[in-house]
């Protein structure tokens, strides 16, 4: 059987993080990849923040990958057509083609050493004194492999964290996305972003156009209910505002995926085990993105991984220490961000636009602008709870959130 210090199950960009950390920090890392290729499929937007990227030590990304580089802003509708715009004076974020993305970084992780098997599917883990071992699908029944680490980085669906007793992130919280990218749009500014927010088009969630430039775009939405893709549809023929935009537009691609907007799992952490990504809800509820966050987390799993390894201490004691570092850099963002999403939701049409008329006024809108950032929501919303202009809205619609959410408990 072989052997390794450390296994990472998953070659997404949480795994390739985690497992390029580890090794580069001198273990031994095999990283196992179901699908017969790594960053061929883009499941995301790719809206990337430029100090999330700095912060996962990957602003250095080659130009290939990058498909715009001049997003300043969002532009938000509520469903009436308010709009709030908030920018900053210089770009804030890229749009990644994701499938390079995931390429780059499954070069990265190479570079530093880790050895990938594709189309290696792993089905049983289980523990033996004071090892993991892995055991392979049905291609390969008598392979598998023995490590001190596994780091389970399935994404959105895990089958293993049950296997060693983790909980896995509640299915009722998953959205399901639909996404074209679209040439021949017209009236796209390429440094803005918009969202659209409304619950007919995007029950649970909303519609983005992501801008590549000033004539393609990323069109989609993710929804509660499926198909998505109908949602989409009817979103790009019938909304009145995107629709004058796309009128004359052409699919050039279409992709789906799944997001997990339920917040972190309970624990994080096992004997010989770590979950990381999608697979341990570290994705943001209020937007959906999961590789800044997720890359984080991966780097905490994959330091404290190796330094485990080098100091022999697998025992879930020892590992307590990644759900508690990483809790430090995350966890209040992503509660945050789950209150703000549970709480947009549970407006109504018309509370909806009086809460954008009063957020479009030019001191709270330039407050929103100033401290507003994708990674770190919990910043502007506690600025915004300190404007008394906001409060009556606020407590209004608060106080039929919380009599809405004491109902579902029952």
């Amino acid at each position: 059987m072989r052997e390794a210090d450390i296994v990472v199950i998953g070659g997404g960009p949480t795994g390739l993080i985690a497992a390029g950390t580890a090794a580069e920090r001198g273990k031994d890392v095999v990283l196992y990849e179901s699908k017969d290729q790594i960053g061929v499929h883009e499941h995301c937007a790719g809206l990337l923040s430029i100090d999330g990227l700095e912060q996962l030590q990957l602003s250095h990304l080659p130009s290939e990958i990058v498909q715009n580089a001049q997003v300043k802003g969002t532009k938000i509708f509520s469903p009436s057509g308010q709009s709030l715009s908030v920018s900053k004076k210089k770009p804030t974020a890229l749009v990644v083609n994701r499938a390079k993305f995931n390429q780059f970084l499954y070069q990265e992780a190479l570079d530093k050493g880790v050895s990938v098997e594709t189309s290696s599917r792993i089905i049983g883990i289980h523990r033996e004194t004071n090892s993991i071992v892995l055991n392979m699908g049905k291609k390969a029944p008598s392979q598998g492999i023995k490590c001190n680490i596994t780091i389970l980085a399935e994404g959105r669906f895990p089958r293993l964290n049950k296997q060693v007793n983790l909980p896995v992130p509640s299915r009722k919280s998953i959205v399901f996305s639909s996404m074209y990218i679209m040439k021949n749009l017209r009236d796209i500014d390429p440094e803005f972003v918009e969202v659209y927010q409304d619950q007919k088009y995007a029950p649970g969630f909303f519609a983005w156009i992501i801008p590549l430039n000033d004539r393609s775009a990323k069109v989609g939405l993710a929804s509660y209910t499926v198909p998505a893709s109908d949602f989409l549809n009817s979103f790009i023929k019938n909304h009145p505002i995107a629709k004058k935009k796309l009128e004359n537009a052409v699919i050039d691609k279409r992709m789906s995926g799944a997001i997990p907007l339920g917040s972190y799992i309970r624990k994080t952490y096992a004997d010989n085990v770590l979950v990381v990504g999608d697979a341990a809800g570290q994705t943001k509820p209020t937007t959906g993105g999961g590789v800044i966050f997720g890359g984080i987390a991966a780097q905490i799993a994959g330091k404290v991984a190796s330094d485990a390894v080098t100091a022999e201490k697998y025992n879930s004691q020892y590992l307590s220490q990644y759900q508690k570092l990483w809790k430090k850099e995350l966890k209040q963002n992503l509660k945050v961000m789950k209150l703000i999403r549970s709480y947009i939701n549970s407006l109504s049409t018309r509370d909806l636009d009086r809460l954008f008329i009063l957020l479009n006024k030019p001191r709270i809108r330039n407050k929103i602008s100033e401290s507003g950032d994708i990674d770190n929501q919990k910043t502007i919303v506690f600025n915004l709870l300190m404007n008394l202009n906001l409060w009556p809205i606020l407590l209004s619609t608060g106080l039929k959130f919380l009599l809405k959410n004491k109902e579902k408990k029952k």
